[in-house]
């Protein structure tokens, strides 16, 4: 866990936020239903780490690092997810949620044997 769960949460929803154009602390406060000063402490965190661009109170944007980061991140998440669901039998809901808390604390050894698990 390079930044801990919050942070990599709050990339991972950049990056998903990105594929639908600007991208605003409003729109990421009502995805990850936190309060807008949240995001604003969460953005000043990931801007000083070079994760993030915006300017005061502007538009929010992924640097190169973020972007890779937050992907990294969102594999694993969706690894997890699938790998719940499809093997283990886990409801869709219920394994998104708790991918959400794997995602950031699994060891790359179970992850990459998940990742490469075959029936």
């Amino acid at each position: 866990m390079l930044l801990g769960e919050s942070l990599e949460d709050y990339l991972e929803t950049l990056l998903i936020l990105e594929g639908t154009g600007k991208i605003r602390c409003v729109d990421v406060a009502n995805c990850m239903s936190v309060s807008k000063p949240s995001v604003n402490k969460a953005m000043n965190v990931l801007k000083e780490k070079g994760y993030v661009l915006q300017e005061s109170y502007g538009d929010i944007h992924l640097t190169d690092a973020g972007r890779e980061l937050a992907k990294s991140v969102y594999h694993r998440h969706q690894t997890i997810s699938n790998f719940l669901q499809d093997v283990l039998g886990v409801s869709a809901e219920n394994a998104d949620e708790d991918a959400c808390h794997i995602e950031h604390v699994i060891s790359d050894e179970t992850f990459e044997k998940m990742e490469n698990y075959r029936r």
